[in-house]
C-alpha cells in the first residue's frame, strides 16, 4: 500500500506539485486506455468501503463508479458501523483494515476519521468524490490536456478519482 499523498497537490501559486502531476499523468493514461476501448481492471481484487453518516451522496456515487470501472468491489457502510469508543473502536478499525483496502468517509467527526486512520492501516479518504476535494481541483489541468475525444467534465473527474485510487492502492 502506498500512503496517501501527504503533500498538497498544488503549490501556493496553484501549480500542481509532484504528487499532483503524478495523479494527472495517471489520469491521462487511464483516459487514453478508456478512449481506446481497453479494459483496465487495475483494482480487481481490491475492496473499497464508502462510509457515510447520511444517505448515499452523489459524491460517493462518483467514487463507487470510478472504483467499479477499474474492477474494485465497493461496499456502503453506515457511520454507525465505524463509531465506538476505546478498545471496541480500535478493534473495529483493525477489522475494517482487514476487510477493505481503503475507506472513503463523508460527514464523520474529525476524531472518528483520525482514529480510523490510526487503526485501519489502509488509506482513509475524506470526501474523495466531492467537488471541493483537492483531487477535483486538478480538473482544469486535465481538461486542458490534449483530449481528441473531448471528454466530458464528469468523465475527467472519474479519471482523476481512478488515478488517485490506483496510485494509493497499487
Amino acid at each position: 500500500m502506498k500512503p496517501l499523498p501527504s503533500a498538497p497537490l498544488f503549490t501556493a501559486g496553484a501549480v500542481p506539485t509532484g504528487d499532483g502531476e503524478a495523479v494527472l499523468r495517471t489520469a491521462l493514461m487511464l483516459r487514453s486506455l478508456a478512449q481506446a476501448g481497453t479494459e483496465s481492471p487495475f483494482l480487481r481484487g481490491k475492496h473499497l468501503a464508502l462510509v457515510s453518516a447520511s444517505v448515499p451522496s452523489s459524491s460517493q456515487d462518483r467514487v463507487e463508479t470510478a472504483a467499479r470501472r477499474l474492477g474494485a468491489r465497493v461496499a456502503r457502510l453506515s457511520a454507525l458501523a465505524v463509531q465506538g469508543e476505546g478498545a471496541r473502536a480500535q478493534d473495529t478499525g483493525r477489522m475494517l483494515g482487514l476487510l477493505y483496502d481503503a475507506l472513503d468517509c463523508e460527514d464523520l467527526p474529525a476524531a472518528v476519521l483520525l482514529r480510523l486512520r490510526e487503526d485501519c492501516g489502509v488509506p482513509v479518504y475524506e470526501g474523495l468524490g466531492r467537488m471541493d476535494h483537492p483531487v477535483a481541483l486538478l480538473l482544469p489541468c486535465l481538461a486542458g490536456a490534449t483530449d481528441p475525444a473531448g471528454s466530458a467534465p464528469e468523465d475527467n473527474h472519474c479519471f482523476l478519482l481512478q488515478a488517485l485510487l490506483v496510485r494509493t492502492l497499487l
